[in-house]
């Protein structure tokens, strides 16, 4: 009974949105067995259009958040995974070319595929940046035999192509110092709408295709998967602040009403705006006023429109738009707009469906991201107590050197 007590282990995820921040504990016995325990969400401070404004803002929010999901778990943390989201990321597609042998050939090991990955790396790298996450895409033996995974194979020379998500490397130290300043570690940097798809995307989605479409606040991450393994990312510059800032316009109301009315009475689905009767009561200063459904109607439809486009042509411009068999997935807070999927499907004619739910929390779709980072929080630690615990002895480097030059002459 107490060994299994002492098995159990916490991890906290926190996601780093511009707009809210979201921090989860999850309560890990083993990979199959991760139990949501809490989430906590709360309005970012510190940030202006994507840069950090004040740093001490940042801080105390991130403390308030992380202190908020601790009290309302009664666990504590004190290492967070560090989620964030596409505005601080850009992609870039990096390959590289290495000889595996002066002459003859050679069994291709999993050390010449690291060492072509990192070759890779620094080509697509610049100096001011460092890699969130890369991805491999395929490799090539000898311009020949094009490969997922190429161990095993013989060959003379082989050539990597990697997908890189890079940030910029000063914006990525001073996000990790704000945690450091709110008195917590940081595990690792990881991009939030990756972590997401480990929670909302089951493994054989992955493998047939499908692309999972996060709506944040600002962004929109689009990530496609084939084969199980990442094809592609795309981030568009829209997002559910842009239906706030658009009811908030047209009808020349605060932000934070234009933000009440969207949660309450926008609708995504494609209504004729005459064929919307009846008014809102808005609270005043001074009293209520009436809002016509109308004007609501219209000042979202038009943005809706807007995102549609946007959509529709990165979906379909990826190289991997006729290989969605299971469509496309939806998380984010935005994609809880209703009419939302009905809309999207429409437009780009393939199916659409919310992301997987999460026992017991209602709306997972909102906090994929901050889930999912715990659960990666999880793994990460379990790889490197692996690595701690079952280091290579000087006899296993020997029999594995051995192996490897069996499988090459014999």
């Amino acid at each position: 009974m107490f060994k299994k007590m002492a098995q159990v282990q916490y991890f906290c995820g926190l996601d780093l949105g511009t707009h809210t921040m979201k921090a989860s504990i999850i309560c890990a016995r083993d990979e199959n067995n991760l139990d949501l325990l809490g989430i906590f969400e709360s309005r970012s401070t510190g940030f202006k259009e994507a840069s950090i404004s004040d740093i001490t803002e940042l801080a105390d929010c991130i403390q308030r958040t992380v202190q908020g999901v601790m009290q309302k778990t009664g666990i504590k943390v004190h290492a967070v995974q560090l989620g964030v989201s596409g505005n601080f990321l850009a992609t870039r597609r990096s390959s590289a070319i290495i000889p595996l042998i002066d002459s003859g050939t050679k069994v291709i090991s999993k050390f010449d595929l690291r060492k072509v990955d990192n070759q890779a790396k620094l080509l697509g790298l610049s100096l001011e940046e460092e890699i969130i996450h890369d991805f491999p895409q395929w490799y090539k033996v000898d311009d020949v035999n094009t490969s997922i995974n190429p161990a095993g194979l013989i060959g003379r020379k082989i050539e990597s192509n990697l997908l890189l998500l890079t940030a910029n490397s000063l914006r990525v130290r001073n996000l990790t110092k704000a945690v450091h300043q709110a008195g917590f570690e940081v595990n690792s940097v990881a991009f939030g709408g990756y972590a997401a798809s480990d929670v909302a995307v089951d493994k054989a989605d992955k493998e047939q295709g499908c692309a999972l479409v996060d709506i944040g606040a600002n962004i929109t991450s689009v990530i496609f998967f084939k084969n199980g393994i990442v094809g592609d990312v795309q981030f568009i510059p829209w997002g559910g602040n842009y239906v706030t800032q658009s009811i908030a316009e047209r009808l020349s109301l605060t932000v934070d009403l234009a933000e009440e009315i969207k949660k309450t009475h926008a609708v995504a689905s494609k209504t004729n705006p005459n064929e919307m009767s009846g008014e809102i009561l808005v609270k005043r200063d001074k009293g209520y006023i009436p809002i016509r459904r109308e004007s609501v109607c219209e000042a979202v439809n038009w943005e809706i429109e807007n995102f549609l486009t946007h959509l529709e042509t990165v979906v379909k411009g990826s190289h991997l738009y006729h290989q969605l068999n299971k469509g496309i997935v939806m998380v984010g807070g935005g994609s809880l707009l209703p009419g939302a999927i009905e809309r999207i499907g429409e437009r780009i004619n393939t199916p659409v469906r919310m992301g997987a739910a999460t026992p017991g929390l209602n709306n997972s779709a909102m906090y994929a991201a901050s889930i999912g980072l715990g659960r990666m929080h999880y793994l990460k630690k379990k790889e490197e107590r692996i690595g701690i615990k079952t280091p290579l002895s000087f006899k296993d480097k020997i029999v594995t050197s051995v192996k490897e030059l069996c499988q090459e002459y014999f």
